[in-house]
């Protein structure tokens, strides 16, 4: 039997979330490149050196010797750095920006009564604990509206065969009771289990 593999198609999910997740991290970057830069150039700024060029010898301070190639070193490192983090975070947020996703769809799904789904995620995805609390949460309200069920079930039998041939001469309070018993009929059946 084949097993199906379940691969990622859409890194995307969620844009907002990792652009802006996506951009920390290359601000950290550019950051972190600029803070070299500045300590290097200031930390050798109280030195010479003595340089050849064209055949003539010359003295400079290292940081004037240093910062052109200080410069091209930082910018080559920083877009190679840049963009290895712009892969990594876009990868690693799919892993959060993907579950998050999933949470806001079953939800929305809890919230229109719908408690028949159990909530799934891939295994190397973020939130396996908050999936977990989720689906107790499900299989608690699936019990708790069994539970209503059953006992709304109880409760009409009994109307129905002891109590409303009792008191059926008084029609107006019979026909309160029953209007309520099917308003509670109604919300239970809101809910699919």
């Amino acid at each position: 039997m084949e097993r199906k593999v379940n691969r990622r198609k859409i890194y995307f999910i969620e844009k907002e979330f990792q652009t802006r997740f996506i951009i920390k991290f290359c601000l950290l970057v550019i950051l972190g490149s600029l803070l070299i830069g500045v300590m290097l150039y200031s930390l050798t700024i109280g030195s010479t050196t003595v340089t050849f060029e064209n055949l003539r010898a010359s003295v400079k301070t290292t940081a004037d010797f240093l910062f052109p190639i200080l410069i091209q070193t930082i910018v080559i490192t920083t877009i190679i750095v840049g963009i290895a983090t712009i892969f990594l975070t876009l990868f690693f947020s799919h892993k959060i920006a993907g579950p998050l996703y999933r949470f806001k769809k079953e939800m929305g799904s809890v919230g229109e009564g719908d408690l028949t789904r159990d909530f799934r995620i891939r295994k190397n995805d973020q939130l396996q604990d908050l999936a977990l609390t989720m689906n107790e949460m499900i299989a608690k309200l699936r019990g708790n509206l069994n539970e209503l069920k059953k006992r709304y079930n109880l409760l009409k039998n009994s109307w129905d065969s002891v109590v409303k041939p009792i008191i059926s001469h008084d029609t107006k309070t019979v026909e309160e009771i029953e209007k309520t018993l099917l308003e509670i009929r109604d919300k239970l059946e809101y809910f699919k289990i």
